[in-house]
């Protein structure tokens, strides 16, 4: 199973621009948040969105946790359960923050029933390409449902 350090590892820290992590709760308990910062929404998720689009996401943008604790202790994901569900992986062929080698990775590592390819879209296919997107699912979803 993918698991976030392996991301991590693959990705120098200067890849992450302006991105800032920061610590929260108490000292011995610390977790890590992340806030992406406007330089990397702007050159590496929405590069290929309308600049409404790009300084919607930039407005909203808010820290997420990294669950690293969570994710350490968390059971692992069964065959029988996780593994029972079909899933499909859909490439975006422009995605900088996640390049296609690691999404090929993830496909890789994680196996799927079926492998689609939207062409000319970023990180965010739903902004960039709504239409493009919607077709990729609904295909999947009559194919799988």
């Amino acid at each position: 199973m993918l698991k976030t350090r392996d991301y991590n590892k693959s990705t120098p820290q200067e890849a992450w621009l302006d991105t800032q992590l920061l610590s929260y709760n108490d000292e011995n308990e610390s977790e890590t948040s992340m806030l992406l910062g406007p330089e990397f929404l702007s050159l590496k998720l929405y590069q290929l969105c309308t600049n409404e689009d790009r300084e919607l996401g930039k407005i909203l943008i808010r820290p997420g946790s990294l669950f690293l604790k969570d994710l350490a202790t968390a059971k692992h994901f069964t065959e029988g359960r996780f593994g029972s569900v079909k899933r499909a992986f859909i490439i975006c062929d422009e995605d900088i923050a996640i390049k296609e080698e690691f999404q090929r990775w993830m496909i890789e590592n994680n196996p799927v029933v079926e492998v689609k390819e939207l062409n000319g879209v970023d990180h965010m296919p739903m902004l960039c390409d709504p239409k493009q997107l919607s077709v990729c699912l609904l295909d999947i979803a009559h194919e799988y449902a």
